[in-house]
């Protein structure tokens, strides 16, 4: 039986954890509700940044 993925696959990576732990300050500082939504809203600001428009 060959079963479909909903939605986007994920993106794993590894963290340092002092890195970790500041990203974690700043997510919770801009007041974005999770570290992934932070991390995809910093990666958007960077690629409009170079005109590279995603919606």
């Amino acid at each position: 039986m060959n079963k479909k993925r909903r939605g986007n696959p994920p993106f794993q990576f590894r963290l340092d954890p002092e890195l970790r732990q500041a990203m974690e300050k700043a997510q919770k500082e801009d007041g974005d509700e999770s570290l992934a939504g932070w991390i995809k809203r910093i990666i958007r600001k960077e690629l409009q940044s170079r005109d590279i428009n995603i919606k």
